[in-house]
């Protein structure tokens, strides 16, 4: 799946589609049933992102009927750090109308391997944390939190992108053993072990993503997929503070219980949320490692005195 959404002219469309009341401009994405396209409401003149069933899925019942059951999945969600969705058709053609995936994605920001600094990551946390909370609340789950599927808006917000990725919370244990989830975020019981997929997966998630975020690397860095998701299956997560030793206020605390091993051990999301609310007042989350001692943080270096 790619996600590109310089907003350009009609030209060079792979598929010749018209729609009436958009203008398509460009595609900038595509999944298995589905093509995704900037594109114009001409009679608000707003940009938006449309997602259509791929021409020749269009008169096979199998990839219609998945494609309504998305819609019907993600017509009622409401929340400000998902994509909202503007408008659907169901006639011949099906088609799913959002609010336009903005032109940069958390993987622009982090593709230089430099930290983001504490308040952006916290924020950018904070806002992936909100719409997790708010799916599972519903019984619901986003299949992959991954960088390049956290889309930064007009407004300064994240947004998930949805389409293709929530599922239900049944769908996303299901999926036990197979690397559906970047494997960079990918959580110790989404691959082995006696330990379910539940509740306190995307807090694992969340937790190497800011991890990620403040140290500028993900947790075991780059590498093959398959050999990161051994790491993440088989090892404790390492310390952030080797890697950034001068952040202060439980920052090392918090990442390291979000990322335990054990999911009851893991805060759970609406502790996170108020954690990185509390970490971007400046103040200590209050969170730390079940069993563990807390992290000290570092003394500032003093200045010695020229004589």
């Amino acid at each position: 799946m790619t996600i590109s959404t310089d907003f350009g002219t009609a030209d060079n469309l792979p598929v010749d589609i018209s729609i009436p009341g958009y203008r398509l401009r460009r595609q900038v994405g595509s999944d298995a049933i589905g093509l995704w396209f900037d594109a114009e409401q001409e009679s608000l003149g707003r940009k938006v992102t449309i997602k259509v069933l791929k021409p020749e899925y269009e008169h096979h019942e199998g990839a219609r009927r998945e494609f309504l059951n998305e819609m019907d999945r993600l017509a009622p969600l409401a929340h400000p750090n998902l994509l909202r969705i503007l408008d659907s058709a169901r006639g011949d053609r099906l088609l799913l109308v959002t609010e336009r995936i903005g032109q940069r994605s958390l993987q622009t920001l982090l593709a230089e391997g430099k930290p983001l600094g504490e308040e952006v990551s916290f924020q950018r946390a904070h806002d992936v944390a909100r719409a997790l909370d708010y799916l599972y609340r519903k019984g619901l789950a986003h299949k992959n939190v991954s960088p390049r599927l956290i889309t930064l808006v007009e407004d300064s917000g994240s947004r998930l992108v949805t389409f293709r990725n929530v599922i239900t919370a049944e769908e996303l244990a299901a999926l036990k053993g197979k690397l559906a989830q970047d494997a960079n975020y990918v959580a110790p019981e989404q691959l082995v072990g006696p330990h379910e997929i539940g509740v306190k997966t995307p807090c694992y998630q969340v937790g190497a993503l800011l991890f990620h975020m403040l140290s500028g690397q993900p947790p075991f860095g780059h590498g093959l997929p398959k050999e990161i998701a051994k790491q993440h299956a088989t090892q404790e997560v390492p310390s952030l503070q080797k890697k950034r030793p001068f952040l202060a206020r439980g920052i090392y605390d918090f990442v390291a219980a979000c990322t335990s091993r054990d999911p009851e051990q893991r805060p759970a999301l609406e502790e996170i949320v108020g954690g990185l609310e509390k970490l971007a007042d400046g103040k200590d989350p209050g969170i730390r490692p079940m069993g563990a001692q807390r992290v000290a943080a570092p003394k500032p270096r003093r200045r010695r005195r020229r004589r």
